[in-house]
């Protein structure tokens, strides 16, 4: 079972929070464009009241000018600091022959989540930093590989104290809710 672990940060200054990471001797891995589909599985399961999500990403490297779609599946979270979910990915060959296989079906594509993303790599972290569309600038901080949460979040401290946020940036929701809401459905 793969799990995601992560945190998600408002912020307003990224050139600074960049300067500041460099600093820090985290390495620009890539820059990404994505567009996130999240599919609705009414009426069969309401995924809101079960806190589960179905996404259909078009992933677009600028760096290595290369393409990567995948269908993910996102679990319950089971933890809030850190944000900690079960998630499922395959990778798919066409992303709109799978949206239109759910259209298909009678399902429909509730949301598209659009974002260009700088990657970081800084110790066992990777460092997302997001401006998405409609919603502003964020930085996500995900663990990269299995440790003890509480060395995460020692970590995470040590980086939020460096870049000069702290917990009062995190955002709990995810862009699909944040976007939701924005628009009045939540």
């Amino acid at each position: 079972m793969s799990q995601e672990v992560e945190v998600k940060l408002r912020i307003s200054n990224v050139k600074q929070v960049e300067e500041k990471l460099r600093g820090l001797g985290a390495k620009l891995v890539d820059i990404v464009e994505e567009e996130d589909h999240y599919i609705d599985l009414a009426p069969c399961i309401n995924m809101r009241d079960l806190d589960i999500a179905l996404r259909v990403r078009r992933s677009r490297s600028l760096v290595r000018d290369a393409m990567v779609e995948e269908m993910t599946f996102k679990g319950r979270r089971v933890s809030e600091f850190p944000k900690i979910r079960k998630e499922i990915t395959v990778n798919i060959s066409n992303v709109e022959s799978v949206l239109e296989i759910f259209r298909e079906l009678g399902f429909r594509n509730i949301y598209v989540v659009s974002k260009t993303r700088k990657v970081y790599v800084l110790n066992k972290m990777k460092i997302f930093l997001d401006s998405v569309k409609g919603l502003g600038q964020f930085m996500e901080v995900e663990l990269l590989e299995p440790t003890d949460l509480n060395i995460f979040r020692d970590e995470l401290a040590k980086l939020f104290t460096a870049i000069g946020v702290d917990e009062s940036y995190i955002e709990r929701k995810t862009y699909l809710e944040l976007l939701l809401e924005k628009k009045g459905f939540v």
